[in-house]
């Protein structure tokens, strides 16, 4: 470790996390910032997650469980978080008409040494939490997506700049980021990828013994949105099914949104008994793969893929699109296996029933997933990862 610089403890930094996305909501970015804030407190840092109000989440199966009520750090919620949608996938976005000034008391009262935002270039939390970060710490910015070119983005990039440009330290999760930003935030990035729990989602979680009767399980989970595939999950399940027959294989769809009776509706009367909607799950998640035999994602855009590397780490065979984020966290033949393209109904169809018949290819390909998961993206390693960037920043200090 760098050696103390006045003004903060090397072994003991305060952190600031700002984030639109923490639960009740569900997604990639809330499990990042729950991990990340986990695993920087047990390595001896006092953080705080700054996110918004959600006043009516979405219902959840096994809502009993909230995460949030049992945690090492600090939790301020400020604003009201509000839904809406954007880049084929549900949004949040926090609103407070007072919100710069919360944020400047909120790091002040902590004396903060690191505010770290996620999506700085999103309206309007993470960017005016950039803004009202202390001249004494140092700013860090983590983005997440990747996303086409838009007039949106040609428009209002300037003042995005205006923002990004102050960050000390540009992070993203995955080299396929950078493609999006480069052309609208033209700067240096640092890769350091999501991070997986690996002792939750673990091959050890406890199977649902239901769904254990000696069919084959194919997973789906995910947010119902249009990018995520569904349809083309639905119509390859339904392929699969028609092929093997009745009490052969069963599909396993985890989520819910809006569009739940959309593809209810596209599931064919004789397969429909073979679909189980288990709905929106949280905290159960690692006891869905342990069940599954194939996890299975034919999403259409991607920065990273957490669901493959919960997959993963839970020891389960993938069969996913061949999109830029998940081509870097897996190498086909070896965790699974990449389709293109990912709204190929055949090919998906194909590639399930290959796995089906080879059981023996499934159990290779989930021990190569679980090597991969617990060796590189274990939350152990990517903190470590993150620690050395903010020590980094501290040694040299704020240069906004």
């Amino acid at each position: 470790m760098p050696e103390s610089r006045p003004g903060y403890d090397a072994s003991s930094v305060r952190i600031a996390i700002v984030t639109d996305y923490y639960y009740p909501h569900l997604g990639g970015i809330t499990e990042h910032v729950h991990g990340q804030a986990t695993e920087l407190t047990r390595r001896g840092h006092d953080v705080t997650v700054v996110t918004g109000n959600v006043f009516r989440p979405p219902a959840i199966v096994d809502g009993e469980i909230r995460p949030e009520d049992d945690v090492p750090f600090e939790i301020v919620r400020v604003g009201a978080a509000l839904p809406g949608y954007g880049n084929a996938s549900q949004t949040y976005h926090v609103i407070d008409p007072l919100l710069r000034r919360r944020l400047r008391k909120i790091f002040r009262e902590r004396a903060v040494d690191v505010v770290h935002v996620h999506s700085p270039y999103s309206p309007i939390l993470p960017m005016v939490g950039v803004l009202a970060a202390p001249k004494t710490a140092v700013t860090v910015g983590t983005f997440h997506s990747v996303f086409p070119r838009s007039l949106a983005f040609d428009v209002f990039a300037p003042l995005m700049r205006t923002v990004i440009g102050r960050l000390d330290g540009k992070l993203v999760v995955s080299e396929a980021c950078i493609g999006s930003l480069a052309p609208y935030l033209p700067y240096d990035y640092t890769v350091i990828p999501n991070g997986i729990d690996d002792r939750r989602f673990s091959p050890e979680a406890d199977p649902i013994e239901e769904l254990r009767d000696g069919r084959i399980n194919i997973l789906f989970l995910g947010r119902f949105d249009p990018r995520n595939g569904l349809d083309t999950m639905i119509g390859a399940f339904t392929k699969v099914r028609r092929q093997l027959g009745p009490e052969a294989v069963r599909l396993i769809v985890v989520g819910d949104g809006p569009l739940r009776a959309h593809y209810q509706r596209q599931v064919p009367d004789d397969v429909a008994a073979d679909v189980h909607w288990a709905g929106r799950v949280n905290w159960n998640r690692p006891r869905y793969y342990a069940t599954a035999d194939i996890h299975c994602t034919p999403c259409q855009r991607a920065s990273f893929g957490m669901v493959l590397l919960e997959a993963m780490s839970c020891g389960r065979p993938v069969v996913a699109s061949r999109i830029s984020g998940f081509q870097l966290l897996m190498e086909h033949g070896r965790q699974g296996l990449l389709i293109s393209p990912a709204e190929n109904v055949d090919r998906f169809a194909e590639s399930l029933t290959y796995l089906i018949e080879r059981p023996e290819e499934r159990e290779r390909m989930g021990r190569e997933g679980r090597k991969t998961a617990v060796g590189e993206y274990a939350w152990t390693k990517v903190a470590a990862r993150l620690e050395e960037h903010y020590l980094q920043l501290l040694e040299r200090g704020p240069g906004r």
